[in-house]
């Protein structure tokens, strides 16, 4: 890795950045096994500094290039990667077929739940909406009963840039702290990330992301069933009857905890 001249095609099959959250997931699905397994990680953020020398949190803005924003959005996310043990040491299976990035820059997701194919959720790039591409700020999560891997999105509004006091989506925005002036520059860059044309799009973020770690070819899915916020992990637990519920925080202050049966 040359972090001077790092490229998005680059990150997209490097380890993410920033992790919250991690998950060993048994190999082979379904046993007990402590010697190999996938370890699922969540890269909820990018540090500038750390990616490019020389940059600093007062020119991040000057600096930063289309490029520079796809190579941010790659390594945000998810990863799942394969380890094994052997004695006392572990290692990455470098040439498992499971291993795979996850990314707020190309991983297609499905829409699940009640928001699926509601008019706030389309956009010029996806008129069903029914698709995006992405997710980002990927706090803790959780594992479910069977199997899978949730992965929460929580501070949207960071990513965001344009006009936030106008538009019939002005009020939503308020709420969730979208004020145009996010901490990232992706919409200087990229449209689905400026608010003036695409006033949908962060609508599309701030939900809970379910992952199958142990079929590469899945596509993730955003579960809207468990509401839209700035969500702080997704715990899952069974209850005495068999039914599964999922607890989540919304990571905002004077908001709450949240529970899914």
């Amino acid at each position: 890795v040359n972090p001077s001249k790092q490229t998005p095609a680059e990150q997209e099959v490097q380890f993410g950045m920033d992790n919250d959250f991690i998950a060993f997931m048994p190999l082979p699905r379904g046993s007990r096994s402590s010697n190999r397994g996938l370890l699922c990680v969540n890269h909820e953020r990018n540090s500038p500094h750390l990616s490019w020398p020389g940059m600093t949190a007062k020119d991040y803005a000057s600096k930063m290039t289309r490029e520079r924003v796809e190579t941010e959005m790659a390594s945000q996310g998810h990863s799942v990667i394969e380890i094994a043990r052997t004695g006392n040491r572990w290692q990455v299976v470098e040439d498992s077929a499971y291993n795979r990035r996850i990314t707020a820059r190309s991983t297609p997701m499905r829409v699940s739940g009640p928001a699926a194919g509601r008019a706030r959720m389309r956009t010029r790039d996806d008129p069903a909406g029914t698709r995006i591409i992405g997710t980002l700020n990927n706090c803790a999560g959780g594992v479910t009963p069977w199997g899978t891997v949730l992965t929460a999105e929580e501070n949207l509004q960071n990513y965001f840039t344009g006009n936030a006091a106008i538009g019939p989506e002005a009020a939503a925005w308020k709420r969730y702290g979208v004020n145009g002036r996010g901490r990232y520059v992706w919409g200087r860059h990229i449209d689905r990330f400026n608010i003036d044309r695409e006033p949908n799009e962060p609508n599309r973020f701030g939900w809970v992301v379910e992952i199958d770690p142990y079929d590469p070819q899945s596509m993730p899915v955003k579960r809207t069933a468990l509401g839209r916020f700035k969500h702080e992990c997704a715990t899952s637990a069974v209850s005495h009857d068999g039914r599964v519920a999922i607890y989540s925080g919304d990571d905002e202050r004077m908001d709450y905890v949240y529970k899914f049966v």
